[in-house]
């Protein structure tokens, strides 16, 4: 296999060791060029290397394509996030354009997107630990139609500063068409599943030379980014390279959409004057349409609504996304990965139009149940075929925290737990967080830490100070084994899943 794991040697060590004498350990040398990265105030024993090329640009001949390797040795000043790549625009009003910006993507956009940001410790933090760090690699949500790392709650500077102990790298992937094009005459209907995928080989063969160990990189996403971890496992099932998953509000159930006569890419092709002409004109044709004028196409048509309806999302090819994953693990098709997942109790905030008094009850009950809950249940149910081959830990976020939520029917919306698990709680919403903010904050960091240490041996902390140690156990059915974060002033506690989510699931 090709990135089959490796040991951490005393070679790599010293390895990394030569690149950061000197220099304080900002100029790193990778299989992208050397890279010159920077130090700031706000996290000054964080080094941040940021917009980083981890594949040509995707565009000409390589739009719609599958990602190839960026290889220079040319120096990158790697100072400033990247754009993200082309977003999909929407005149609705929801949470987020109303109240949560934070959540959203700043900056510029380009079809020339497909970078990522690594931060990590200075020399001395690695230094005082004495061997190479756990990663995170986290995949951005954004329902594959927009999204990307730069999104002001999702930077881990802070997270960072405070423990001195992982590392972190956030990707940029393609999204809507440029990245789920299924048109008829492509080979691979889901590149922008293959972007991820390049983005994990790029952090294996790279991560070193930042300090970090290559064998314990931790998949993690949210939203669309989730259910690319939740999916992620199936579709490298035989070299998996990263060691845990981590998806937060994210399933394998959300993602699969079949088209299997490529009518959404005929369709927007006529729209750019590329119609009546066979798959492989067609392909050509769009390829040569400028990418803004292709994104506002696709956008203006689906806000005015018109039918029949288009929409680029990962469509179930069987090669990257399944039209049944229940078959693809009977068969063995399952990566063996240990995995930490859960949802929110008011999933649905995130996907209702915005009013001021909200739409009720009922309309975010049925929801959070239908587009995330109950998806993530399935997710869970299946892996319970083999426990001691797919343990899971499964959680539910219930915080409710006037700064992160400030209109009463907003409470643990999607996306709402974010700012805690970033560290970024305390920066842009309106008004302080609260000691217990602040605890339920740093108590999920140090599981989802703990975990990425050693995914093997399952999450855990210890506190003396709030209920001492704590070793979450894994997910079974009918047991009191759900780790509720942040309800009736508790951190965490145990529950039994049924009763709160699985009963209202047919499960």
């Amino acid at each position: 296999m090709l990135f089959q794991t490796i040991a951490i040697t005393g070679i790599l060590r010293l390895a990394y060791a030569s690149s950061a004498l000197s220099n304080n350990g900002l100029t790193v040398n990778t299989t992208s060029g050397q890279l010159q990265g920077f130090v700031n105030e706000t996290a000054p024993d964080v080094r941040q290397f940021l917009g980083i090329p981890y594949a040509q640009p995707p565009v000409g001949a390589l739009r719609f394509a599958p990602p190839v390797d960026f290889v220079s040795s040319q120096s990158i000043n790697a100072t400033a996030l990247p754009n993200s790549c082309m977003q999909q625009f929407s005149n609705g009003s929801t949470i987020y354009t109303a109240y949560e910006q934070q959540f959203l993507t700043s900056g510029g956009q380009s079809e020339d997107c497909l970078f990522l940001s690594v931060w990590t410790p200075s020399i001395a933090g690695i230094d005082a630990k004495g061997s190479p760090l756990p990663v995170f690699l986290y995949i951005p949500g954004g329902g594959f139609t927009g999204g990307g790392q730069n999104s002001m709650y999702k930077i881990p500077d802070k997270w960072v500063q405070r423990t001195q102990s992982h590392i972190v790298v956030v990707m940029n992937y393609r999204v809507n068409v440029f990245g789920f094009p299924n048109a008829a005459a492509l080979a691979h209907q889901n590149p922008g599943l293959l972007d991820q995928r390049k983005a994990v080989e790029w952090t294996y063969k790279n991560i070193a030379q930042f300090g970090g160990d290559p064998n314990r990189i931790t998949l993690w996403g949210q939203s669309a980014g989730g259910a690319s971890v939740a999916n992620y496992p199936y579709a490298f099932a035989d070299d998996p390279i990263v060691a845990g998953l981590i998806a937060d509000s994210g399933a394998t159930g959300i993602i699969a959409k079949s088209d299997p006569t490529h009518t959404n890419f005929t369709a927007l092709a006529g729209l750019v004057g590329c119609s009546s002409l066979n798959a492989t004109a067609e392909l050509a044709c769009v390829r040569n349409v400028n990418a803004t004028a292709l994104e506002s196409a696709l956008s203006n048509y689906v806000i005015s609504k018109k039918t029949p309806a288009i929409s680029f999302t990962p469509s179930d090819d069987n090669i990257t996304v399944f039209s049944n994953y229940t078959d693809r693990l009977v068969h063995g098709h399952l990566a063996p990965l240990p995995l930490i997942t859960g949802s929110n109790t008011n999933e649905g905030a995130g996907f209702v139009p915005f009013t001021p008094a909200g739409p009720g009850n009922a309309t975010l009950v049925n929801t959070t149940l239908s587009i995330i809950a109950c998806p993530v249940a399935r997710d869970v149910a299946r892996r319970d075929i083999d426990p001691s081959l797919y343990p899971t830990y499964r959680y539910l976020y219930t915080g409710n925290f006037s700064n992160i939520s400030p209109v009463s029917w907003f409470g643990a919306y999607h996306s709402a737990e974010l700012p805690l698990l970033f560290g970024t709680h305390d920066e842009y919403g309106p008004g302080n967080s609260t000691s217990f903010e602040y605890a339920v904050s740093q108590t999920m960091e140090a599981l989802w830490l703990s975990f990425a240490e050693n995914p093997a041996a399952g999450p855990k902390r210890f506190n003396s100070s709030d209920g001492g140690y704590f070793a979450w156990p894994q997910f079974r059915p009918n047991a009191s084994d759900l780790v509720v974060f942040a309800e009736g002033g508790k951190t965490l506690q145990l529950a039994e899943a049924g009763p709160r989510v699985d009963d209202f699931c047919g499960l």
